[in-house]
């Protein structure tokens, strides 16, 4: 059986549902301890690292399940402050949030439901028998109980807020005490989630593996755009700067490399002020004037500009070479092409592979599946059973994890496609990310074990997913000042407030 184990941002929904702040040793970082460093505040009230915090006890609780965690995975322990702490700022503040609620309306933990809290703490257990022990009770000092006792009616008061609006485990014959319930019709629509699932044969196109002979005949129809340029720039923010520039190039000979020095922010070059964006589409970002860059692409060896306007203010341009056309037999100018296509007429390669399916398809029909996966020379994947689920929810089974199906549980249309096929009924062409499907759906089955899994588990996670609403509602409201970034910085350098 496959053990479960959880990360630190997994688990605060864990600790906030039971408000276990143990009383743990403060955390040390950088190899010194704090007086108070505020992490934030929460209706005008500090969350700090000081002594006797709950922030300071969350804190400690969430490095110990870090350190539990990279045991548990046979991993070195690196503690990743960032996530403790935010961890441990989200449940104070929710705690803090939970407590404010239930002391408005008055309620208070009896003495008797402290007690029955306080005779399960370690500091009252004896090893040996594992019960709790009236003499180690006795010895501890007052303060200590008092501590105590004021930390459990501190963690009942909050619970009590979580129970009565998210539920609990106190149940009355499977029916929960507590908070919001699950209707038999709710549930009954989530069983049908998972009741039916599907499987299908598949070919994919890898749209990233485009054919050099297709982006030579693209370049070959838009030549001019990869024309490239040997060019050196001078840029300014400043008209008259890049009209002195000119002039002393012009007037006073002075070698246009030592003018990029003196005069260039050197927006489009180096410090040598060499053009990097050579080529004629990459020229026509910088100078949208049509009539400014025919006098830039006319220039010829040695010749140089006038002040032509740029996108990043206004520049001179030095031909350091004439203009060369390119050569589409060339592996740069094909990558180049490429990467144009890619980038600006991405349809275009779409087009190219959905005609590819589209003769699959064809193939597929007359011939079988395989058949026309053999004749052109494609390999079939078989997508084992899945149900319709939209966004993969936890309480049906997902869409397999296959490459080619990465992000198809968040693609309406890709699940619109797959479950409106027929039995044998190929798809039309499916885009999925870097990939052009074809499915044909092969057969059709129920889920067995989808009605226990919905009864069993279903309470429990109605209840995660509301508190995690809320608890999101509540963290990016107005009460909030969360200053954990910044607070850790100084957490780990050493500073304090």
């Amino acid at each position: 059986m496959k053990k479960q184990f959880y990360t630190i941002g997994s688990v605060v929904i864990l600790l906030l549902a039971a408000f276990i702040f143990v009383l743990l040793p403060a955390m040390v970082g950088n190899g010194r301890s704090y007086t108070k460093l505020s992490f934030g505040s929460y209706n005008g009230k500090d969350v700090s690292y000081a002594p006797d915090t709950d922030f300071t006890r969350a804190a400690s609780q969430y490095e110990q399940l870090a350190k539990w965690q990279a045991e548990y995975q046979g991993l070195e322990y690196q503690p990743n402050y960032f996530d403790i702490f935010e961890s441990a700022f989200e449940s104070t503040v929710t705690k803090m949030a939970y407590t404010d609620a239930v002391e408005k309306s008055g309620w208070k933990p009896s003495e008797q439901a402290v007690d029955r809290i306080v005779v399960t703490q370690r500091d009252f257990i004896d090893e040996a028998t594992g019960a709790f022990s009236q003499r180690l009770y006795s010895q501890a000092s007052d303060e200590k109980k008092r501590t105590i006792r004021k930390e459990i009616e501190s963690s009942l008061i909050a619970s009590r807020y979580y129970e009565d609006v998210f539920g609990g485990e106190s149940t009355l014959k499977d029916t929960p005490l507590y908070g919001l319930k699950a209707s038999a019709d709710e549930i009954s629509f989530l069983r049908s989630i998972g009741s039916k699932e599907r499987t299908f044969d598949m070919v994919a196109f890898d749209m990233s593996q485009y054919p050099a002979e297709q982006a030579a005949a693209y370049g070959a129809e838009h030549k001019d755009l990869f024309a490239s340029y040997n060019l050196s720039v001078i840029t300014t923010a400043d008209k008259a700067n890049a009209e002195k520039a000119l002039e002393r190039v012009t007037k006073e000979s002075l070698a246009f490399g030592d003018a990029v020095a003196e005069y260039s922010s050197k927006n489009y070059s180096g410090d040598d002020g060499k053009l990097r964006n050579k080529y004629f589409y990459q020229l026509k970002t910088i100078i949208t004037d049509e009539a400014d860059l025919k006098k830039v692409t006319d220039l010829t060896e040695g010749q140089t500009s006038g002040v032509i306007a740029v996108s990043a203010g206004y520049a001179v341009f030095h031909a350091d070479g004439n203009a060369v056309q390119p050569d589409f037999a060339d592996e740069t100018i094909i990558k180049t092409v490429t990467d144009y296509i890619k980038s600006n007429e991405y349809g275009r390669i779409e087009d190219y592979y959905t005609k590819l399916a589209q003769d699959f398809s064809a193939e597929a029909a007359l011939s079988g599946f395989d058949a026309a996966c053999e004749v052109q020379s494609l390999q079939k994947t078989e997508v084992p059973a899945f149900p319709l689920n939209y966004s993969n929810v936890s309480i049906a089974n997902a869409v397999p994890s296959i490459k080619e199906l990465a992000g198809a549980g968040m693609n309406e249309n890709f699940l619109t496609k797959a479950f409106s096929l027929t039995q044998d009924q190929l798809s039309e062409p499916i885009v999925l990310g870097n990939y052009v499907l074809v499915l044909k759906m092969t057969g059709e089955s129920d889920h067995t074990d989808s009605d226990d899994i919905v009864q069993k588990t279903y309470p429990g996670r109605l209840r995660q997913y509301d508190q995690q609403a809320s608890q999101r509602k509540l963290l990016t409201g107005p009460k909030v000042k969360n200053n954990v970034y910044q607070a850790v910085i100084q957490f780990l350098t050493g500073g304090s407030n």
